[in-house]
């Protein structure tokens, strides 16, 4: 076997029956782990067809079986390969009466039962006019909501506090489920009830799938719910050979249903078939100095499995830096200015963000110094769907004087058969259109409900307007192929009050997009800076990572209250650290003396880093004395700090590292 194995993933890959759990840090080779351990397996006479491997995701179902089929030389596609879903879904669909095809709600489905079920509250007077619009609006949430309720198997009275319509939630859950089975439908979270169903109450099956797959192999265990586990138990059958793999100090879909606390039980509920603990805590991706680092923020969650990620011999040192700032502007302006010094590494760095709120602000500054991002490219898509561009000449139109431009634009979209000849001035008024057709009574109507609709669109607020263009008019129907960049747009047009407003942004950014691409030599068009939220980058790794925003109310969020909400936003810093390979920067805004902020309290261990940091420019002052800053830190159970009051901008290409290209 390869030399290049270290002492514990050979262990993991060796290990033959029985229950395991494989502790897998950031960056140490789980992937190879599970893929190595399936060729150790066959080679030593497990039917292939037995053998069951679960992620959470289907790219990473496909991305497993690929390494693995290329591995063997395609020996084996016999290995079944499917996300928790999929193969729920299988056996569902194999065991029902006609093995027809279950139909699974759509979003669209979702979206409009919980408007009709809100509309009826209202209607019954259960929910007052500004409640049922707060619950229109956070559709999205009460869906994430309704999915964590099923997947922990608790009662709907339950509901998070962050639910704005929370008094009438058993209402909802109960109108919704009811709606899903008056339409034979089903969302991805009754599959897995539906199957522990048929598992358990029919021992057939459930022999007959326990003898299919003997050897189970799951990925990411740290994020499996309670719902899942119960399938699987049942699914293991008397010979308990559940190979399992996950960290659970990267445990962060809390709000999905996750719980970590399966995975720390795991010893515990196979106390009786002598289960195996494996560790694997060498790290192939981050520099010495960073792990150091990374190792002290998540040594303060009190519930995990107590380790320590090393770094291999071959990561180098890396560095870590600490900055604050007065403002997000001077924050986001700092990190353009290293980025302009580094345009062509572009596509190895990334900016991390809690939310993307916090990275809009970013994106706006960006666009200004003209640096592309992963954003600005999807963007670039979507600024150019042709819905999209109807959408925003029918608004031009609408509130921009009628325009001659915007009126051949939109005239026959949806098709009116209204000829282009009625545009014959710049200016284009209904009188003038309607008496073009003095004699077509049948186009003068559609005429007339046209010009009612620009008018319509012109007295909405911009979400609205969008909203009404989609549905009313009828671009979602036209446009079936945009309904991503129609929800793009409608989702920007909830940051603006008036369609004015919104009009001139789309009209700056088209620009800026113009603009930046003149601008862009082929050298390094094709780098782009990396935003992401941190839930987003986990799994990716970057050569440069910065950490902005590390503020009391960003992380933790607002929302974090309990002792496990904190600990799983400590987590997500974790993961966020340790995407980094050489740099990782981190940095927090001060505010000002009308408006101080504080940082984030998961600093505190790795305080100092901000100790002997650079000045802010913008301040005036030096770096302040690190005894003013330990004595803030003095009590560990203190649950807010502060740092130094000046400490600011990135070492200048001769700091020690002599990585960094931004000068203080």
């Amino acid at each position: 076997m390869n030399n290049n194995i270290n002492a514990s993933q050979m262990k993991a890959i060796m290990h033959s029956k029985g229950p395991a759990i494989v502790l897998a840090g950031p960056g140490s080779g789980k992937t190879f782990v599970i893929v190595r351990r399936l060729e150790h397996l066959i080679k030593n006479g497990v039917d292939p067809s037995k053998i069951l491997v679960i992620t959470f995701t289907k790219a990473a179902a496909i991305e497993m079986q690929i390494r693995f089929l290329k591995l063997t030389d395609s020996a084996y596609p016999e290995v079944s390969f499917g996300t928790f879903h999929s193969i729920f879904y299988q056996i569902i669909r194999s065991n029902s009466s006609n093995h027809s095809k279950i139909e699974i709600a759509t979003l669209k489905f979702k979206t409009e039962t919980l408007q009709d079920i809100l509309s009826r509250l209202k209607a019954d007077r259960k929910l007052s006019l500004s409640e049922f619009e707060e619950g229109i609006e956070q559709i999205p949430d009460i869906i994430s909501e309704i999915s964590r309720i099923k997947n922990l198997d608790i009662s709907p009275m339950e509901c998070s506090e962050s639910i704005s319509v929370k008094k009438v939630f058993a209402d909802i859950f109960d109108g919704y489920n009811k709606r899903l089975r008056e339409f034979g439908r089903i969302d991805f979270d009754d599959m897995i009830a539906r199957c522990h169903e048929l598992l358990q109450n029919n021992p057939s099956i459930r022999s007959l799938y326990q003898e299919r797959f003997e050897y189970i192999l799951i990925d990411e265990y740290q994020d499996i719910n309670p719902m899942q586990h119960k399938v699987v138990s049942l699914l293991l059958g008397e010979k308990k050979n559940l190979f399992a793999v996950g960290d659970d100090d990267q445990s962060i879909y809390g709000f999905r249903g996750s719980d970590p606390g399966i995975m720390l039980d795991f010893i515990e509920s196979f106390k009786n078939y002598n289960p195996a603990m494996i560790n694997l805590d060498i790290n192939y991706r981050c520099g010495s100095k960073i792990l150091l680092y990374c190792n002290k923020v998540i040594e303060e969650n009190a519930v995990r499995f107590k380790k320590i990620l090393r770094a291999a011999e071959n990561n180098g040192t890396g560095g870590v830096y600490g900055r604050s700032y007065e403002s997000r502007l001077r924050q986001m302006e700092a990190i353009a200015s290293f980025l302009e010094k580094h345009m062509y590494e572009l596509n190895d760095i990334a900016v991390l963000f809690r939310t993307n709120k916090e990275a809009k602000s970013l994106l706006n500054v960006l666009n200004r110094f003209g640096i592309p991002s992963n954003i600005d490219s999807d963007n670039a898509c979507f600024y150019e769907d042709k819905a999209v561009n109807i959408a925003i000449s029918y608004i031009s139109f609408a509130i921009n004087g009628h325009k001659r431009r915007d009126y051949l634009k939109i005239i026959n979209v949806p098709m009116r058969y209204i000829s282009r000849e009625t545009a014959g001035k710049e200016i284009i008024n209904e009188r003038d259109v309607l008496g073009f057709y003095n004699d077509n009574q049948n186009r003068q109507q559609e005429v007339k409900r046209f010009f009612t609709s620009i008018n319509m669109i012109s007295h909405l607020r911009p979400h609205l307007a969008v909203k009404y263009l989609r549905s009313a008019v009828g671009l979602d129907k036209l446009f079936s192929g945009s309904k991503d960049a129609l929800d793009e747009l409608e989702k920007l047009s909830k940051e603006y009050d008036s369609l004015k407003n919104f009009l001139e942004k789309m009209t700056e950014i088209k620009e800026t997009k113009a603009k930046s691409a003149q601008k862009k030599n082929t050298d390094s068009a094709s780098q782009r800076v990396n935003l992401l939220t941190m839930h987003g980058s986990k799994g990716l790794e970057y050569k440069y990572v910065w950490l902005p925003d590390l503020n009391e109310g960003i992380i933790p969020s607002r929302s974090a209250v309990s002792i496990s909400q904190i600990e799983e936003e400590r987590r997500m810093l974790y993961v966020a650290m340790t995407r980094a390979k050489t740099a990782l920067i981190m940095s927090y805004i001060k505010g000002n003396k009308e408006n101080p902020m504080l940082p984030s309290r998961f600093l505190r261990p790795i305080k100092e880093l901000w100790d002997h940091s650079p000045s802010d420019s913008s301040s005036g002052s030096s770096t302040s004395s690190s005894n003013s800053t330990s004595s803030r830190y003095r009590s560990k159970a203190s649950e807010t700090a502060s740092y130094s009051a000046s400490s600011s901008i990135l070492p200048s290409s001769g700091s020690a590292s002599g990585l960094l290209k931004i000068n203080s």
